[in-house]
């Protein structure tokens, strides 16, 4: 099955930050021209870079934000080594392993699972990397848990569209997100289900 990679982001992050990322990636495939650049994409976290100025208008170069980063990924991964059965220390090693080793922050996930079953954000980065590693049935279970204990979760509801979506079943999709859009529009959550729906209610454009 191929899983369209576009409408779920779950996880901790607040859903504002989802309705950026969800924006930025339908603003470039609705201009496939549009100039980018690495330092305009690189994450404005403690894990992924700098800020993009330095004072003096330039931006950092490639190897120094790769350099910043290593540095300070080792720097959390020593601090998980030394406090292994501190989940605050597990957690924040197993964010910075989504990326590059998805299979090993999925173990650390589920080893805060066993000390706290009921973490709502743990559960939710599970269905953001089960989904990410193209195991959409396990990220239904993940996220069906959370509203499990949680029915009322927005994020929880709106990746219940997403996950839909990317099985193939629009309608489904559309309906959760249209009942997101009416009861909730003046929430992050419901503003990007509003606009899911106008997206797929547009025409698919037609290839040359």
């Amino acid at each position: 099955m191929k899983i369209k990679p576009l409408y779920i982001y779950l996880g901790i992050f607040v859903v504002f930050v989802a309705a950026v990322i969800f924006f930025s990636r339908t603003t470039k495939q609705s201009n496939p021209n549009m100039n980018s650049n690495s330092a305009a994409q690189m994450p404005d976290d403690d894990v992924h870079g700098k800020m993009k100025s330095q004072g003096n208008g330039d931006s950092p170069s490639k190897s120094n934000l790769m350099a910043d980063a290593a540095e300070k990924i080792n720097k959390i991964k020593s601090e998980y080594e030394k406090n292994p059965n501190d989940t605050s220390k597990v957690f924040k090693y197993a964010e910075v392993l989504i990326g590059h080793n998805p299979d090993k922050a999925v173990k650390l996930y589920e080893k805060i699972l066993k000390v706290g079953p009921k973490r709502i954000d743990v559960l939710l980065q599970l269905t953001y990397v089960s989904f990410n590693m193209g195991d959409v049935k396990k990220a239904e279970e993940y996220n069906s848990k959370v509203l499990s204990i949680e029915p009322n979760n927005l994020i929880a509801k709106f990746n219940v569209g997403g996950l839909a979506q990317a099985k193939g079943d629009e309608n489904k999709a559309k309906a959760v997100w249209q009942e997101l859009s009416s009861k909730y529009p003046q929430t992050e959550v419901g503003k990007i289900a509003t606009e899911l729906i106008k997206q797929m209610s547009q025409p698919a454009a037609k290839t040359k």
